[in-house]
């Protein structure tokens, strides 16, 4: 994103820079899950692996014939036999995935005439398994085969609300008769820690309506008070203990009060910690297509990561042909907003479809570009996309065996059975690389289906080539339908160029490297390629993606240094700092700051692509006179250091 910016009163002096000794180079920056790849599913509509929990007594909730119910989906059908070949987490190891997202687990408010919570996100009993998915046992047979296959497991958590139990009369929030003592633990019966100003659209208390109101009716916990903090920490602190999580997505994360990941997290990651869990990740659910204002929740709001939604609209728009690649350099340019001592874009999870917006293929169709013949590949190029560029790729499960929808397709049209359904519409509806289902499953699609093929082999790319996988990225061209990158990984040192062609006609480039000799080899899709120094002519066939490795370490790695230069961004309010950085190399620049009262350097970020800079949150040194420096590090490993900065940051 490349913006015109006001410059505001700055006090620059130049300052040579001879040492970088008393900075903290070590780099945070990367969570746990940072190099995973995750398969996202919902246990009830997985498969059915005790009928016996079917029926739960006391509740209505199973019906399988009705899209808003149980459908018998479980723990034990998710885990399988574990063995090679199976259908459970076996299958998904299989694909290629790493680790495992599952909707919430908690027990659910009783079904009603309308509906049931089959998919975990209406809690009552936030200290147990709901019993339509089965017991304590299963969830430790389920973890135990995790463990086995090697999958970290992400549990789907919610903080903001818990199932609808309080009722109004008028304003007048109350608990009705015989439902006291309806959620556990017991600090959840207590109505003053909620907000009870009615819903989101029409809420009558002080403060954000987004924050404050009732989420759909479901009753909004007051996420600001310690006993509601520190209360989930202690709960889903038991979830960590007594079952090995490897992190939480966070539902409902734009709803929250905006302390209270400054006040939850470093509980949940304490507790982490000593349960042996060294790296747990935590990322939030912020449903905002903007980065300017989705890099808040991480800048400001603590949020360790988010889903990334506005990867997710750049994603379909290109792979539809809605959209060039210049979108995509807009979104990448972007990624500095997240840069920052403890953050950076490659943390973003990243995705195509999920179970509210709808699937991969329904959303890539639904821009109504391309020919139905193009849907298949349109969808296979998303995914090479995600796979291939930065961020941790998850796929919603149903996706890889060509799920779609019907209607608007969002929402319950989103939830579709992977066992045998009998939900008439899901098994007439049309599926991308296949026939519609009728009275089958999709387990045995799964071996067939070009998607799930293609994922399995991208996985395969990303592993057998390290850079691949969430490494260092550049881009490199950006051009009407071509959109090309470079990435590459610190201890192999071998470039790759990466092409994507949204055209449904062939595109021919001429790509600048940084590698000059040995030439290249296609490792992925199917290219025409020359080579002359360090430039690469490329031609990519229609609606494809292709991979080059480079034969040798990269070599054409001089650095031009020139001045940093500080700018208010007029978007943001933050300050831009820009590294007056030129090359063709693939280097990584880290920027630190002190005031003028102290002689510790503030670590502020390490960017990894041109252009080489961060932005720094005048809420962090409010009033201060900073001196800015940075330092480039090249593939060699040979440093170039900057002249410093200085800035004067207004007092709110």
């Amino acid at each position: 994103m490349k913006r015109k910016v006001g410059f505001i009163s700055l006090l620059v002096s130049f300052l040579l820079i001879t040492s970088f000794a008393s900075a903290s180079t070590k780099s945070t920056q990367s969570v746990g899950l940072a190099k995973d790849l995750i398969y996202f599913v919902m246990p009830d509509r997985y498969l059915n692996g005790d009928t016996a929990n079917d029926k739960v007594a006391g509740d209505s909730g199973f019906n399988p014939a009705d899209r808003a119910f149980f459908h018998g989906g479980d723990l034990k059908g998710l885990t399988g036999t574990c063995a090679v070949g199976d259908k459970g987490l076996a299958r998904i190891k299989s694909l290629g995935f790493s680790a495992v997202w599952v909707t919430p687990l908690v027990v659910q408010t009783p079904a009603t005439s309308r509906s049931a919570g089959y998919h975990g996100y209406w809690g009552l009993d936030f200290l147990n398994v709901d019993p339509h998915l089965g017991t304590k046992q299963d969830l430790v047979a389920f973890m135990a085969c995790a463990k086995k296959l090697k999958l970290k497991v992400i549990l789907d958590v919610v903080a903001n609300h818990t199932g609808d139990v309080i009722d109004y009369n008028g304003q007048q929030a109350f608990i009705p008769a015989g439902q006291e003592n309806a959620k556990n633990p017991s600090w959840l019966n207590v109505l003053s820690n909620y907000h009870n100003v009615g819903p989101m659209d029409k809420c009558w208390g002080d403060g954000s309506c987004l924050q404050i109101g009732d989420f759909y009716s479901l009753d909004d916990l007051a996420t600001e008070k310690p006993e509601v903090y520190q209360g989930w920490a202690d709960v889903y602190g038991q979830w960590i203990k007594n079952y090995g999580f490897s992190g939480f997505r966070v539902d409902t994360a734009r709803h929250v009060d905006d302390n209270f990941f400054k006040n939850w997290s470093p509980l949940i990651q304490k507790t982490a910690q000593s349960a042996g869990i060294p790296n747990f990740t935590i990322f939030g659910e912020v449903a905002i297509n903007n980065t300017n204002d989705l890099m808040t929740y991480i800048r400001r709001n603590k949020i360790q990561t988010v889903l990334d939604f506005p990867f997710q609209k750049s994603a379909t728009d290109f792979a539809s042909g809605y959209s060039g690649a210049p979108d995509l350099e807009s979104l990448f340019l972007s990624d500095d907003l997240y840069t920052s001592a403890t953050s950076s874009a490659s943390n973003l999870v990243t995705f195509i479809g999920n179970h509210d917006m709808g699937r991969s293929a329904y959303i890539i169709e639904s821009r109504k570009v391309q020919k139905a013949n193009q849907l298949l590949p349109r969808t296979l190029l998303a995914n090479a996309l995600m796979y291939l560029s930065r961020g941790i790729p998850t796929v919603y499960y149903g996706d890889e065996v060509g799920m779609t929808g019907t209607g608007d397709g969002t929402d319950q049209l989103a939830r579709q059975d992977m066992f045998a359904t009998k939900i008439d519409i899901w098994k007439s509806e049309e599926r991308v690389g296949a026939k519609p289902i009728g009275n089958g499953d999709s387990f045995a699609a799964t071996a067939t289906n070009p998607i799930a093929k293609y994922l399995t082999s991208l996985s395969d790319l990303r592993a057998a080539n390290p850079g691949l996988a969430n490494g260092q990225m550049q881009m490199r061209y950006s051009t009407g339908s071509l959109f090309v990158i470079s990435k590459k990984d610190d201890k192999e040192n071998r470039e790759y160029v990466v092409a994507f062609n949204n055209s449904d006609k062939p595109q021919k480039a001429v790509i600048s490297t940084a590698t000059s000799q040995g030439g290249w080899k296609t490792i992925f899709g199917t290219a025409t390629q020359t080579f002359k120094g360090q430039k690469v002519t490329l031609t990519v066939p229609a609606l494809s993606t292709v991979v080059l490795k480079a034969n040798k370490t990269i070599d054409v790695t001089d650095v031009k240094v020139g001045k940093i230069a500080i700018t208010e961004d007029d978007f943001t309010g933050f300050f831009e700092v820009d590294a007056g950085i030129t090359t063709s190399d693939m280097v990584k620049v880290s920027f630190e700051a002190k005031s003028a009262t102290s002689q510790t350097w503030v670590p502020l970020g390490v960017d990894t692509n041109s252009p080489y800079r961060v932005f720094l949150d005048p809420i962090d040194f409010p009033g201060q006179t900073l001196e800015i420096r940075a330092t480039a590090t090249n593939s060699k490993g040979k440093t170039y250091e900057l002249k410093s900065a200085t800035v004067s940051i207004p007092a709110p």
